[in-house]
């Protein structure tokens, strides 16, 4: 909690200006480091490439953020800086209603157009204008933004909202000359962008396999050092475990089981993996919106009813561990309600207990009426429900097939589905699916945990459910707090706010966390360097990582080991 306190100690005095960069330099140019190459990256399953680039795209193709649409500031998940980009600093006001950002001069879209505070302005409005692209809920603390000069931009908040900061901060800005002349922003497929990003030159795009070109008029001078990163299509973890052995892919976000005998035995000086404990829970979602899993009685059984150390050590290969019922995980465990683990253990959460599991839907009335082994709805029709994993990612398959065993111990038929990524996370986002294994948000602080999974503000416009809100389990007293926490910068009472959340969490059981996500990365010294590294973690390695766009900070300080290991390929 130390680094929070330190935080709002900084926002209380009103002024947080980020001029300095603490990741190993990625910001100065360095003479004489190798050019050229094309890096492989893999970190998602998937079989056919997606072809649309757009930042606010519900499902948009992995590299849209940060590598094509940079951020206005990058957050260092390891330790906790926020590092100037887009924007050089921001400033608060003495009341803390208003933000004012220095947008960075000298910066241009790919197409050699000027980037500057007005694309920011456009971009802010663009998402007002149209709700549905505003996916992170940003316009429900903000009141108005204005242009002060080309490169000073105010943001004028509706209520003290002490984290606007941060999520301002993410905002991706669009050119103002390209989408304005769009006929609709929301369904605009974006498949050759216009943006600022170090790689944002679609220069390749195959079913199978695309690329992106460094972009010739990047603003950090000499960066990228490569000359193009790969994304080929593997469309599961066999696939991608067995391109990682053969040396195919250069920097992974891949789960491999026996990591060390199966991948780092094969080249011990090249291949290398490190797990960051930092991770966002894993969490299993249930449709709140629809029978039976609207019953808080329903779910508690699931919670009971799950076998933690199996999901762990054999779904998992031991790489993590159980989650507590709060989710907030290692990382934020000086942030632990007493209180709220108590009631949890009161009401036998996170434990596995399937005679409690099956003891709690007798008495919410869910019996096996006719005798076939499994049990009926209160009113007698038939339950029955699928757990949706994404096809060719074996840890969490392996997972959900000894989650649904458990259930059907219970009486509770329900069966696994495997489809793949792109239409598992747009069941999670538009609905259509009853029970999902998913991940969560690390964020910030342990409120971004909460905020992306309960706060009603992210259900859009378009009911997607941004965020990670897939239970879609919302409640005016959820959003209270959350709005609590972020109306004061005194660690105390956001402590106290934080304990009441929790205590809400585990008596509404709206998500069942599973465990700590461990923070896949493998990196392939054969050809590049400039990785992080057990030794040297900079920032969180795993090319997945989108809540802070650290990923960024590794793109840009990736490059050859010498002159003549990265040939033109």
């Amino acid at each position: 909690m130390i680094k929070m306190v330190a935080r709002m100690t900084l926002v209380s005095l009103a002024l947080v200006l980020v001029l300095s960069v603490g990741f190993g330099g990625a910001l100065a140019q360095d003479d004489g480091i190798p050019r050229g190459g094309i890096v492989t990256v893999s970190h998602e399953a998937f079989s056919v490439v997606l072809r649309n680039f757009s930042p606010f795209a519900p499902t948009q193709n992995p590299a849209s953020q940060a590598f094509i649409y940079e951020p206005l500031m990058v957050w260092n998940e390891v330790d906790g800086e926020i590092i100037p980009w887009l924007a050089t600093g921001f400033v608060w006001s003495d009341d803390l209603l208003t933000l004012t950002f220095n947008i960075r001069e000298g910066v241009m879209w790919n197409d050699g157009e000027t980037f500057d505070a007005n694309d920011v302005l456009y971009t802010m409005n663009l998402t007002r204008e149209f709700p549905a692209l505003d996916r992170g809920a940003v316009w429900a603390f903000l009141d108005s933004v204005e242009l002060l000069d080309d490169y000073t931009i105010q943001f004028n908040l509706g209520e003290v909202y002490s984290l606007a900061d941060v999520l301002i901060a993410q905002t991706r800005p669009v050119p103002e000359h390209i989408w304005s002349e769009l006929d609709d922003p929301v369904t605009f497929v974006d498949d050759d962008p216009v943006a600022t990003g170090p790689f944002s030159v679609v220069c390749r795009l195959e079913d199978q396999v695309f690329e992106l070109c460094a972009n010739p008029l990047y603003w950090q001078e000499g960066r990228p050092y490569v000359d193009a990163i790969r994304y080929p299509a593997y469309p599961g973890n066999e696939q991608s475990t067995l391109a990682l052995i053969n040396g195919d892919i250069d920097w992974g976000g891949h789960f491999i089981p026996d990591v060390e005998t199966t991948y780092a035995a094969a080249d011990p000086d090249n291949f290398n993996f490190y797990y960051w404990p930092g991770g966002a829970t894993v969490n299993l979602y249930m449709n709140t919106t629809k029978a039976p899993y609207d019953d808080v009685a329903f779910r508690r059984a699931v919670s009971q009813a799950i076998d933690y150390n199996a999901v762990v050590n054999i779904g998992m290969y031991g790489y993590t561990i159980p989650s507590d019922p709060t989710g907030l995980g290692p990382r934020f465990e000086g942030w632990a309600s007493q209180e709220a683990l108590e009631r949890a253990a009161e009401l036998g959460l996170n434990e596995y207990a399937p005679s409690a599991a099956a003891a709690t839907l007798d008495e919410a009335g869910y019996l096996d009426v006719n005798g076939d082994g499994f049990r009926e709805l209160p009113n007698g029709d038939p339950m029955s429900m699928n757990v949706q994993v994404v096809n060719g990612w074996t840890d969490w398959v392996t997972s959900v097939q000894i989650i649904s065993q458990n259930l059907q111990d219970i009486g509770v038929n329900a069966q696994v589905v495997t489809p793949e990524f792109g239409e598992w996370l747009n069941n999670l986002q538009t609905g259509d699916y009853d029970i999902s294994i998913g991940w969560s948000s690390s964020g910030y602080t342990p409120w971004n945990y909460y905020r992306d999974s309960l706060d009603s503000s992210l259900l859009g416009a378009d009911n997607i459910a941004n965020a990670t809100s897939w239970s879609r389990w919302f409640s005016d007293d959820a959003d209270a707090l959350l709005a609590a926490f972020t109306a004061t910068a005194d660690p105390d009472e956001q402590f106290q706010v934080l304990s009441d959340l929790q205590m809400l969490f585990v008596e509404n059981v709206p998500l069942v966390p599973l465990f700590p996500g461990p923070t896949w990365y493998q990196w392939n010294t054969q050809q590049f360097t400039g990785f992080p590294t057990a030794d040297n973690y900079y920032t969180q390695g795993s090319p997945w990582s989108r809540d802070s766009n650290s990923r960024l900070l590794v793109a840009v300080n990736i490059h050859c080991i010498d002159d003549t290991a990265c040939g033109q390929e």
